[in-house]
C-alpha cells in the first residue's frame, strides 16, 4: 500500500488523550534521567579524574542491551506492555534511590557505581522495546511517524532542561541531591501509566517462543535490505559518534575548564539543535533511507568541525547544527523502523533497533574515552565523527548496488501463510475415456 504524502501537524499525536498523558509524564521522568546522567558523569570524573572511567560508567549502562537486548523484545511481544512498563519504571526508581543513598552516605566505591549502572541497563533492556512498541497501542498506525518524532522531542526537551538544572543543582545540593530528585520523578510516570487505557493489541496467531524468538527478529530484519542499511548506519553512528556523555564532560573539564555549569550549557546547546531538528522531522510524512544516510554524513561533518573549534563559544555554536542533524538522522531512523514492521514482530524488531542504537556504547564509550585520554579530547570526538561519515558513505554505495541488481523482496516471515487452494478434480469430457490433455488433475500450492 503506498504511503500517504499528507503532512501531519507537528503535535498531531498529542490530540490522543492517553498518548498525551504518556508523553507529558514521560517528559518529567526524562528530565530527571538527564539530570542524573550529567551528575553521574561529573561524580565519576571527580572521583577518578579519568576519562576512561567516565566512558566505562556510561558504557556499562548499555552493556546489558548488547548481551540481552533481543530477549527484551521477546518479552514485549509476549506480555502486556503496560504491565512491563509499570515494573520497569518501579525498578528505575529503586536504582535511583540506591544511587542516592550510596552517594549521600559518603561511601561510594567505583565498583558499586559501575554495578548500579549495569543494573540500570538491565531494566532498560526490557523497558525500551516495550515503550517503543506501546506507542502503537496508544495512537494507532497512522500516527506512528508523528508519535515517534514526539517521543524523541520529549527526550531532547529533557536533555535541554535537565543538564542546565543539573549544572545548577550540583553546585547547590551536590550530585547525591540530583539523584534523589530523579528517583522522585519516576512516581509521576507510574501515576500516568495507571490512568492509561491502551487500545487492544491485535490478536496474534501465536506467542513468540523463548528459544528462537529473538532470532526471528533478526531474520525479519535480514530479509529487508533497506532495514539493514538503516540499522548499519545508525549502529555505527551510535557506537562511535554518539558519546557526548563522555566527550562533553572531557571538553568541559580538560579543554575549556568551564566546570559543571559549562558542561550544562554544552548539553543545552546540543539539545536546542536537536529540538529544532525534531520539530522539522515530525512533519515528514514518509521517512526515507536517503534521509538517514544524508543525516549521518552531515552530523559527522558538524561534529568534526566542533572538535576543531578553538574557543568555548565557537564550540557551543557548532553543537547547534550538530544537534539538528543528529535529530534528522535519529527521527528518520525511528519513524522508518516503526512504520515498516508488522505488528506481530514489532517488539522484537524494536529490540534489534535498541541493540543497534545503544548496544554499541560498551564498545564505543571506552574506545572514545581511551582515544581522548591518550591522543586528546579533540581527536576522540573527531575519530567518532569520521566513523559516522565513513559508515554512511559505505552503506549508501552498498544500497545503490543492491538496487541496481534489483531482486524481488523476500516474503514477510511474520505474515500468515495463505491457505492452499482446495484440490478440484479436472472435469472429464463426456463420452471420453481419457482425461483432458490440458488438465493436470488438480492444483498444488
Amino acid at each position: 500500500m503506498p504511503k500517504s504524502t499528507a503532512r501531519p501537524g507537528v503535535f498531531a499525536a498529542l490530540r490522543v488523550r492517553d498518548y498525551r498523558i504518556y508523553w507529558s509524564t514521560g517528559l518529567i521522568s526524562n528530565t530527571g534521567t538527564a539530570m542524573q546522567g550529567v551528575a553521574l558523569d561529573w561524580f565519576v570524573l571527580n572521583l577518578t579524574h579519568s576519562g576512561t572511567a567516565v566512558g566505562w560508567a556510561a558504557g556499562l549502562q548499555f552493556a546489558p542491551v548488547l548481551a540481552f537486548g533481543l530477549w527484551g523484545g521477546v518479552l514485549a511481544d509476549r506480555y502486556d506492555r503496560r504491565a512491563l512498563l509499570l515494573w520497569a519504571q518501579s525498578l528505575y526508581a529503586l536504582q535511583a534511590l540506591l544511587l542516592t543513598v550510596t552517594v549521600l552516605s559518603g561511601n561510594a566505591p567505583l565498583w558499586l557505581i559501575y554495578l548500579l549502572s549495569f543494573g540500570l541497563g538491565c531494566v532498560f533492556t526490557v523497558e525500551n522495546p516495550a515503550r517503543l512498541s506501546f506507542v502503537t497501542e496508544l495512537v494507532g498506525r497512522p500516527l506512528i511517524t508523528n508519535a515517534a518524532g514526539l517521543n524523541i522531542l520529549s527526550l531532547n526537551a529533557a536533555r535541554l532542561i535537565g543538564p542546565a538544572i543539573a549544572g545548577v543543582l550540583i553546585a547547590l545540593i551536590g550530585t547525591g541531591g540530583v539523584f534523589a530528585v530523579n528517583s522522585v520523578s519516576f512516581l509521576v510516570v507510574l501515576a500516568g501509566l495507571l490512568t492509561i487505557r491502551p487500545q487492544p493489541r491485535p490478536a496474534a496467531t501465536e506467542r513468540p517462543p523463548w528459544v528462537g524468538g529473538g532470532a526471528a527478529g533478526l531474520r525479519y530484519v535480514a530479509s529487508r535490505p533497506e532495514l539493514i542499511a538503516v540499522f548499519a548506519v545508525f549502529g555505527l553512528v551510535s557506537t562511535f559518534a554518539l558519546n557526548f556523555s563522555t566527550t562533553l564532560t572531557l571538553f568541559a573539564g580538560r579543554v575549556f575548564d568551564v566546570g559543571s555549569r559549562g558542561l550544562g550549557f554544552m548539553s543545552t546547546a546540543l539539545s536546542v539543535g536537536t529540538i529544532a531538528g525534531t520539530l522539522v522531522a515530525t512533519r515528514r510524512a514518509s521517512p526515507r533511507v536517503r534521509t538517514v544516510v544524508t543525516g549521518a554524513v552531515l552530523f559527522g561533518l558538524c561534529e568534526v568541525l566542533a572538535a576543531s573549534m578553538p574557543t568555548y563559544v565557537t564550540f557551543l555554536a557548532l553543537l547547534l547544527p550538530a544537534g539538528f542533524m543528529l535529530m534528522t538522522l535519529n527521527t528518520a531512523v525511528s519513524a522508518f523502523v516503526q512504520s515498516e514492521v508488522s505488528d506481530a514482530m514489532r517488539g522484537r524488531v524494536m529490540a534489534v533497533y535498541t541493540v543497534i542504537s545503544m548496544g554499541g556504547a560498551p564498545i564505543g564509550g571506552p574506545v572514545i574515552g581511551w582515544v581522548s585520554q591518550h591522543a586528546g579530547v579533540r581527536w576522540g570526538m573527531a575519530s567518532g565523527a569520521a566513523a559516522a561519515v565513513l559508515a554512511a558513505l559505505t552503506v549508501a554505495l552498498w544500497l545503490s548496488r543492491q538496487r541496481t541488481g534489483a531482486r524481488p523482496p523476500l516474503p514477510d516471515p511474520a505474515a500468515p501463510r495463505p491457505a492452499a487452494p482446495a484440490r478440484t478434480p479436472a472435469p472429464t469430457p463426456a463420452n471420453s475415456y481419457a482425461p483432458d490433455s490440458t488438465s493436470t488433475g488438480g492444483t498444488t500450492p
